[in-house]
């Protein structure tokens, strides 16, 4: 995928992993998500970011989507000057242990 808004005469290629550990990496650090799942999908034309997050029991899921939002997915388009990157995003919320009353 070639990075910034003047791809001809810049010449820099990122590779998809490379896109997809960084958004994957900067997710997991966002409060209340457990980990993250990234892959990139979809002609490099047109990629799409495949998302998987898994949340912890007490994060609003709509807390977690909009953290997404503004923070790895925002990151994303503007490094790479596309502002056309969708992404599909799945939820799922890690199992806690039960606590034991005495």
């Amino acid at each position: 995928m070639p990075v910034g808004t003047d791809h001809a005469q810049q010449g820099i290629q990122l590779g998809p992993c490379a896109l997809s550990d960084a958004i994957e990496a900067e997710a997991e650090a966002l409060p209340g998500i457990d980990s993250a799942k990234v892959r990139l999908v979809g002609r490099p034309a047109h990629p799409r970011a495949d998302i998987t997050l898994t949340l912890s029991p007490t994060t609003a899921p709509d807390t977690a989507l909009e953290a997404l939002g503004e923070g790895p997915l925002d990151h994303a388009r503007r490094s790479t000057g596309r502002d056309d990157l969708s992404a599909e995003t799945r939820l799922r919320v890690s199992h806690h242990k039960a606590h034991r009353a005495a």
